[in-house]
C-alpha cells in the first residue's frame, strides 16, 4: 500500500470513529429518570433519599428514592415513577 493511502486510511478510521464516540451523546438525550424500579446495586446516581451519593450504592430493590435511567417513554410501563410522583411517595412514607 503506498504512503497517500495509508494516510487515507488511517484519516477516514479516525473520523469513523469521532462519529461513534458522538452517538451516545445523542441517546443518552432520549433517556429518563425512572425511581422505583432499580434493584439494588443497579441504581444511576445519588437517591432522593440521601441514603448514598453514587451509581451502584442501593441496597435496597425498588427502593422509590432511587432511580434508573430507561429509554423516554418507558418508565411508566415499567411500573415506575417520575420525580414528583417519587418525592411524594418518600414524603408518605416518612409521615407513617
Amino acid at each position: 500500500m503506498n504512503r497517500r493511502k495509508f494516510v487515507n486510511t488511517a484519516a477516514a478510521s479516525l473520523l469513523a470513529l469521532g462519529v461513534l464516540a458522538v452517538a451516545p451523546v445523542s441517546q443518552a438525550a432520549s433517556m429518563d429518570k425512572c425511581f422505583g424500579i432499580a434493584k439494588a446495586g443497579q441504581n444511576d446516581c445519588a437517591g432522593l433519599s440521601g441514603l448514598h451519593s453514587c451509581k451502584g450504592q442501593s441496597s435496597v430493590s425498588d427502593n422509590p428514592g432511587d432511580f434508573k435511567l430507561v429509554p423516554t417513554g418507558t418508565c411508566a410501563k415499567m411500573g415506575g415513577m417520575d420525580m414528583a410522583q417519587a418525592e411524594a411517595k418518600l414524603k408518605a412514607m416518612k409521615k407513617m
